[in-house]
């Protein structure tokens, strides 16, 4: 039996058509997502995501034992919460060093895996859980006493 292989020129169309069938299917996804952005679909909604540079931070404040505000820019509204697990920052003084790593190969944070945190005191770093990174809205900030600004 005759085995009949196929021509560089036919194997290279098909591999076109087959890019050109992904690629269509990838378009009108991105068309579906930015209907759905538009009319306000819950979903995507939830999914958008406000992040910082951990190199942008320019001031802290550590408001309770759960809770920690960064200042990441020059607007006063530049004002992200991070809360934590377990009363991390329990007897943590505003002037103790927080210590803040990226855990990917970026200094980028949009969620609670993104930086690991622990609190710098003489006898060692205590490293501390993330549950949630999150930014302020400019009414909260505005609402907030300038003693708990960072």
């Amino acid at each position: 039996m005759t085995r009949r292989l196929a021509s560089p020129l036919a194997t290279g169309l098909a591999g076109a058509a087959a890019a050109l069938a992904l690629s269509a299917c990838a378009a009108n996804d991105t068309q579906s997502y930015a209907a759905e952005a538009t009319t306000g679909n819950a979903n995507v909604a939830s999914t958008a995501r406000s992040c910082f540079r951990i190199s942008n931070i320019r001031a802290q404040k550590v408001l309770d034992n759960d809770t920690v505000l960064f200042s990441t820019g020059l607007g006063r509204d530049d004002v992200y919460q991070v809360d934590m697990r377990s009363a991390c920052l329990t007897g943590a003084l505003a002037s103790d060093p927080l210590i803040l790593r990226p855990t990917g190969a970026s200094d980028v944070v949009c969620d609670r895996m993104d930086m690991d945190i622990g609190v710098k005191t003489p006898i060692g770093a205590t490293p501390c859980m993330i549950e949630n990174v999150r930014r302020l809205t400019a009414q909260e900030v505005a609402a907030m006493p300038p003693r708990d600004l960072p």
